[in-house]
């Protein structure tokens, strides 16, 4: 008799059609269930699921609810019947319904007169179950926000739902009252702290930026060596472990950027001033000092608490023109600063030595793709004015590649203490399988033998100059495992690199400001056992948070995103436009346009159109035309629901 197989984890909806996912917190597994499967789960509900197999794939079938999550639902209330009062003859609302906003939840939300709240018609509110039946669930309306009529406050409702939260509490503010608004020099210098102001630092980032934790010092040695300085933003030095700007910085674990706003991870006053890395002004960091030879291996690593003023800010355009020698000497930059020959100098030593590294075994089989990030342009009233593709710049890698060795480097020297360490497991046999059936789909001659990162780094090479590169990117990206924090050190598939914690970002990222903590303990000798023992318990429940919210975040921002593509749609509808068929599932595919937005052309009601799985392809069997990834195509625009958040194209 075969043994049952069964798993507890969470369930999650699919974004459209009627089946979900159950997956494990944290990790990248899941497996599929059908609509017939998911029994009266809800978004998030701890589940106990059993295994089967069907047409030889593993799905989970759902046999119970083990505890109801305690997720924010925000949907709009309708009042249903109206009674007379008999205590006081005045008309008041005996019962009403909540209007779902997602077609995919088919529970019917009643809520009976005593926990409407005073709220009415169109009025977006915040319901909550609190106890279920044999057949439903009962509900309440735990606040009423606003009028759900006012576009500009749906992305509101949107973080609401995700859990994050766009101000601070009194207690957090007290708290940062008391920090100085200016740096105690003398102080900070008189005891481990190094003094490192007279050191040329320059900072490279977007125009927009105001949260700038990293900075960069090169300096080249007469004997060809490098010393590349990487210092980063001091956060950990103004919030104390346990406090209020502490626990409500773990709360959020992320800062997210949203294109009509930034959700900080901490207060302004610290991720905009005290602690962004601005020019001009004298700034408390942690530096990693690195020593990289003729042969451009890192040889010396030193990690250390210090003090910085960087001389230039400079955007990544600027970076550009620089290497490649397109802006004049006294130019006026960006920021009001101008270029001088000490900047250029130093810029182009910083290129040389990215494009030596980049050369080194150490790095050469990092995976990199190159997907156009979709750039949402908005004017005051958050009106959508453009759609387009975000510039890359060559200043980028430099900077990716800078902070990676730092990150590296971190991990490796920090290897035996208590840690947060940034991993990303390798592909599974199945998803190793898929790929290689997708690549001779495309005519693809490559052989996946020995599934590491330099096999994949090789792939990535031989596609490069395929006109099918950016769909052949992304079934590649599709095959690999999500990267996650964890208290073991495990191997980076992506990096290739067997030490990797996230250092760089410790004002928009917690795992980078906790492990600041440790380091500088480390450093001060106050790191004893009963610290060691301290960290060994709270990290493994921090991972877990950390990785958790980074996902809430980017889905967050995915589904705002969408938000603002649709409404920019709204007024665009039967217009035609030429796009590619960016990915297939049986009931639609997806399509790609020029500038980057992505939806779907739904074929439920065309009976015709065949899907074959084994080809990643559709047949129409009127015409015999045959759809296949990455085709060229003319779609129609049929509607741009904000209700779904959702574009429905057709063919033309």
């Amino acid at each position: 008799m075969t043994q049952k197989r069964t798993i507890t984890w969470i369930y999650s909806p699919a974004k459209s059609g009627d089946f979900g996912f159950v997956d494990i917190e944290g990790q990248e597994k899941w497996y599929y269930v059908h609509g017939f499967n998911k029994k009266d789960a809800l978004p998030w509900d701890k589940v106990l699921a059993e295994l089967k197999t069907f047409r030889w794939k593993d799905e989970a079938v759902i046999k119970k609810v083990l505890q109801r999550s305690n997720k924010i639902f925000i949907w709009t209330f309708q009042e249903w019947k109206k009674q007379i009062s008999k205590r006081n003859n005045k008309e008041f609302i005996s019962f009403g319904f909540v209007i779902v906003r997602d077609d995919n939840f088919k529970v019917d939300i009643f809520i009976p007169w005593k926990y409407i709240k005073n709220a009415k018609t169109w009025d977006l509110v915040w319901v909550k179950i609190i106890s279920w039946d044999k057949k439903a669930p009962n509900w309440k309306i735990v606040k009423v926000l606003w009028d759900s009529k006012d576009e500009n406050l749906v992305v509101e409702s949107f973080i609401l739902e995700a859990w994050f939260k766009q101000s601070f509490s009194r207690e957090t503010f007290n708290e940062l009252k008391k920090i100085s608004d200016k740096i105690d020099i003398k102080k900070s210098l008189e005891k481990w702290r190094k003094d490192l102001r007279k050191l040329f630092t320059f900072t490279i980032d977007w125009e927009d930026a105001k949260d700038l934790d990293d900075a960069i010092s090169i300096e080249k040695r007469t004997n060809w060596n490098f010393e590349l300085y990487v210092h980063i933003a001091d956060v950990s030095n103004y919030i104390r472990e346990g406090g209020y700007l502490d626990k409500e910085a773990l709360v959020s674990a992320t800062s997210v950027y949203l294109p009509d706003r930034v959700i900080p991870m901490l207060p302004e006053k610290l991720s905009n001033n005290l602690c962004s890395l601005n020019p001009d002004t004298p700034k408390l960091t942690l530096t990693c000092e690195m020593l990289i030879w003729k042969d451009w291996v890192i040889r010396k690593i030193k990690v250390y608490e210090s003090l910085i003023e960087s001389n230039f800010r400079l955007t990544y355009k600027e970076v550009d023109d620089i290497i490649d020698k397109n802006i004049n000497i006294w130019k006026k930059l960006f920021w009001g600063q101008f270029l001088t020959k000490e900047l250029i100098e130093k810029v182009q030593n910083s290129w040389e030595l990215k494009e030596k590294l980049e050369k080194n075994k150490q790095n050469i089989w990092v995976l990199d793709f190159d997907f156009p990030e979709t750039k949402i342009i908005l004017d005051d009233k958050k009106n959508v004015i453009e759609i387009k593709q975000y510039p890359r710049y060559k200043s980028n890698k430099l900077i990716e590649l800078f902070m990676v060795s730092a990150n590296e480097s971190v991990a490796k020297t920090y290897a035996n203490l208590p840690f947060l360490h940034r991993i990303h497991p390798e592909p599974t046999q199945e998803d190793i399988e898929k790929l290689q059936t997708s690549l001779n789909l495309f005519w693809i001659n490559f052989r996946l033998t020995k599934f590491d990162t330099k096999e994949f780094s090789n792939l990535l090479k031989i596609i490069e100059k395929s006109p099918n590169k950016n769909i052949l990117e992304k079934i590649i990206l599709r095959t690999l495992s999500k990267a996650a924090y964890s208290v073991k050190n495990e191997w980076h598939f992506g990096l290739w690199l067997e030490y990797y914690s996230h250092f760089t970002s410790p004002i928009r990222r917690y795992p980078d400001l906790q492990i600041h903590r440790i380091i500088k303990e480390k450093i001060n000798k106050k790191l004893d056992k009963k610290r060691i023992i301290h960290y060994e318990t709270i990290l493994e429940n921090i991972a877990l948070k950390c990785s958790n919210q980074e996902r809430n975040a980017q889905n967050l921002e995915y589904k705002v995103k969408d938000y603002y593509i649709v409404k920019y749609y709204q007024d665009k509808l039967w217009n035609i436009f030429d796009a590619k068929i960016s990915w297939l599932i049986p009931k639609w595919f997806f399509v790609m346009l020029e500038n980057t937005a992505e939806w779907f052309v739904d074929l439920n009601n065309l009976d015709s159109f065949v899907y074959n799985e084994e080809f990643m392809q559709f047949e129409d069997k009127k015409t015999k035309k045959i759809y296949r990834l990455w085709d060229d195509i003319k779609v129609k625009l049929i509607d741009a629901s904000l209700k779904d958040i959702r574009l429905t194209f057709e063919i033309v």
